[in-house]
C-alpha cells in the first residue's frame, strides 16, 4: 500500500479538545479517567487516539498536532492582551 502524502495526514489543533474532570452518566456524576478521540476509517477500522490530561484540560498528543503555516506559538499574543504598539 502506498503511503499517503503528508498533507493528507490527520492533524489535530494544538489546543485543548475538552476540559473538566467529571461527566454525567445516567443522572450521576462520575470522574473522568481517560478521554479518547475515535477515528473510523472507510474500511471499517477504528483508530483510538488517547488525549493527554495537562493543565486541567484534555489535549491531543504532541505527535498529532501542528500549527498552521506562518503561525509561531512564541509570537502569538494571548487573546486578552493586544500586541504592543511600535
Amino acid at each position: 500500500m502506498a503511503e499517503s502524502p503528508p498533507e493528507d495526514d490527520l492533524v489535530l489543533p494544538p489546543v485543548p479538545l475538552a476540559t473538566g474532570g467529571a461527566v454525567q452518566v445516567g443522572g450521576t456524576g462520575r470522574r473522568v479517567s481517560r478521554v479518547e478521540l475515535v477515528v473510523s476509517t472507510d474500511d471499517g477500522e477504528e483508530l483510538r487516539i488517547p488525549l493527554e490530561h495537562r493543565h486541567g484540560a484534555w489535549w491531543p498528543p504532541a505527535e498529532r498536532t501542528s500549527l498552521p503555516a506562518g503561525v509561531y506559538a512564541d509570537r502569538v499574543p494571548p487573546a486578552d492582551h493586544p500586541p504592543p504598539e511600535g
